[in-house]
């Protein structure tokens, strides 16, 4: 039996390159960010709650016409509305179970709002699995961090993205969220400052660097992510999850600088002891985190994840 998948934006052609099945039905809007801030939380929460009800009736055809066995929703709330709804065996997965993003007035009583249909919808789920520490209760399952197996020595990944044998790469990452670019300017000038001609600095995910060099790289949408999160001196990213607990995984040192106001981002770099206005604080950090590696983690939750989700499948 073999998964099919219903997402949007990147993640289509990204699923697409390993050969899955995949169904362009997902309509989500990325948070409005500006200078590292993020704005208009209530304008946000609109658009979500429209494109929640546009994939709904798209998920419902899908699920009408695929009849599957299990539902499983990573952030994805209309899929498993739909399982519920027709009581199809489901899950959940998410990290992020509270709110906090609106600041103003307005936002907060628009906050306040959703905030209670997350919570009764958190309570319905009959498997919520989330991908951290901690105690299981009810219907929450923890499955600790779920990271990808690093499936290449870092020389022969250095030399798959044209990385110089022996330089000290540091690792712009960031998602197709294409909320890097507030990020780029300021990890780009501070590199040049504090970093030798030998180092080389690159960059994944949407939107490149303003200039080119001869030790800068641009990498695009990266496949196997894990990789070159391994083979990196330092990493700086925009305070994923994902991101943070590849590192951790690997041994790989981070700086997480998270868009101001963005709650979920925040809490993940405050673990980590970094703020949003660390990003004018890069010459000093960068230096202090490059070629510090950590004892790796080495995470199985992904390999959690996948048996307990197996559990879930009808037999037979």
């Amino acid at each position: 039996m073999e998964p099919e998948f219903a997402t949007g934006g990147p993640a289509v052609k990204f699923l697409k390159s390993y050969g899955f099945k995949v169904h362009d039905v997902v309509t989500e809007p990325n948070p409005t960010e500006s200078g590292g801030e993020m704005k208009m939380a209530t304008l946000w929460y609109i658009r979500y709650w429209l494109g929640y009800r546009s994939t709904s009736k798209k998920i419902a055809e899908l699920v009408a016409r695929l009849s599957p066995g299990l539902i499983v929703g990573d952030e994805e709330f209309s899929s498993v509305s739909i399982a519920m709804q027709r009581g199809i065996e489901h899950a959940l997965i998410s990290d992020e179970l509270e709110l906090g993003f609106a600041r103003s007035a307005v936002a907060k009583r628009v906050e306040a709002s959703v905030g209670r249909w997350y919570s009764h919808f958190q309570r319905r789920v009959s498997n919520l699995l989330i991908p951290s520490f901690g105690a299981d209760s009810g219907n929450i399952r923890y499955m600790t961090p779920v990271t990808r197996d690093v499936t290449k020595p870092r020389e022969a990944v250095r030399a798959e993205y044209g990385l110089p044998p022996g330089s000290s790469v540091v690792l712009l990452s960031s998602s197709g969220s294409g909320m890097k670019p507030f990020l780029l300017h300021r990890s780009l000038e501070a590199f040049r400052k504090v970093c030798t001609h030998s180092d080389v600095f690159a960059t994944t995910g949407e939107g490149g660097p303003h200039t080119k060099g001869d030790n800068i790289r641009e990498l695009g949408i990266v496949r196997d992510n894990q990789n070159l999160i391994a083979a990196a001196d330092l990493v700086i990213s925009t305070a994923g999850k994902s991101t943070i607990d590849e590192c951790a995984s690997s041994g790989t040192p981070i700086i997480a600088i998270p868009i101001k106001n963005h709650a979920e981002q925040e809490r993940n770099a405050a673990e980590l002891g970094f703020t949003p206005g660390d990003k004018d604080r890069l010459e000093e950090l960068i230096p202090k985190f490059q070629s510090k590696r950590n004892e790796p983690a080495h995470y199985t939750g992904a390999q959690r994840t996948a048996a307990y989700l197996a559990s879930l499948l009808p037999k037979g």
